[in-house]
């Protein structure tokens, strides 16, 4: 049994099929009787997609109006949409909709990510402002608790293991497309009962409210490793099979000790780490 659109001649379909923008999937774009149905579906989309009738950024049709589309079972239309999740074509976003991979990168500027000034000219945080500033739309999802340090954490903190740390998650989003994770980890004894345990934006910023509370922050240390995503972060973060996770590890101190640290993860078929050096002080 061959699928296709309704209205759509089995010849038509199949020359369609033939256009993959990439010569590697070219044996992957034409679908044919023997194939599962949900393969068709998927290769049709495909094509679609490389043809740019779903340009990068687009929605697909939603998971009823396939069926009507195809005249195919839920089942069907899902199988073939995770098809195409599976090899990077498309992603859900948060309302479950499916939305066509953009392929460009984006920059994440480590030197200027805390920068106070800037987030005063701009009201908002550095990360959302450079992402406007590279034409795409941010947005987060910020969760705090309070937990026991892990030796790493509290190793970074010159605390003891187990010892109360409350952590600030953020779950960032590019176009509605999950992008990044942050934690921080602050000492529990300096942040309770601070706006800092609430899961929301501070106007000025943890690094200014900290600063007014006495934790004024005058050096940063930052570590840059990859890692492979755990199963919860590759779910996270809708990353694909085999592409590493950069992780960037930073410490603040102040003068006398270290009050923060923040570890930053962002699939690195997305992102780009930028350090700017020689340009001034240290951000405060």
């Amino acid at each position: 049994m061959m699928l296709h659109p309704r209205g759509v001649t089995r010849q038509a379909l199949q020359l369609n099929s033939y256009q993959p923008a990439d010569p590697v999937r070219h044996h992957e774009a034409m679908a044919t009787r023997s194939d599962p149905l949900y393969m068709q579906l998927a290769a049709s989309l495909r094509a679609k997609i490389e043809s740019g009738e779903y340009p990068p950024g687009s929605r697909l049709p939603s998971e009823r109006k396939l069926m009507e589309i195809y005249d195919a079972s839920r089942n069907t239309v899902r199988l073939g949409l995770q098809r195409l999740v599976a090899e990077g074509l498309v992603f859900a976003n948060q309302g479950r909709a499916y939305m066509v991979h953009r392929q460009d990168v984006l920059v994440y500027n480590s030197s200027r990510s805390e920068d106070h000034n800037r987030r005063l000219a701009a009201g908002v945080d550095a990360w959302v402002q450079d992402i406007r500033e590279q034409g795409r739309t941010p947005s987060q999802k910020i969760s705090v608790s309070i937990e026991k340090a892990t030796p790493n954490v509290a190793h970074r903190l010159n605390m003891e293991p187990g010892d109360l740390v409350l952590v600030r998650r953020r779950l960032r989003f590019v176009d509605e497309q999950p992008w990044s994770t942050e934690d921080s980890y602050y000492p529990h004894d300096l942040v309770k009962n601070t706006p800092i345990a609430e899961p929301a934006d501070i106007a000025e910023g943890v690094i200014a409210y900290m600063a007014s509370l006495g934790y004024r922050q005058t050096q940063y240390i930052d570590d840059v490793t990859a890692a492979m995503p755990n199963p919860k972060q590759a779910e996270e973060l809708s990353v694909e099979a085999g592409v590493p996770l950069l992780v960037r590890t930073r410490v603040g101190y102040t003068d006398s000790r270290p009050v923060r640290v923040t570890v930053t993860m962002m699939p690195t078929d997305r992102n780009v780490l930028r350090y700017e050096l020689g340009t001034g002080a240290p951000n405060a």
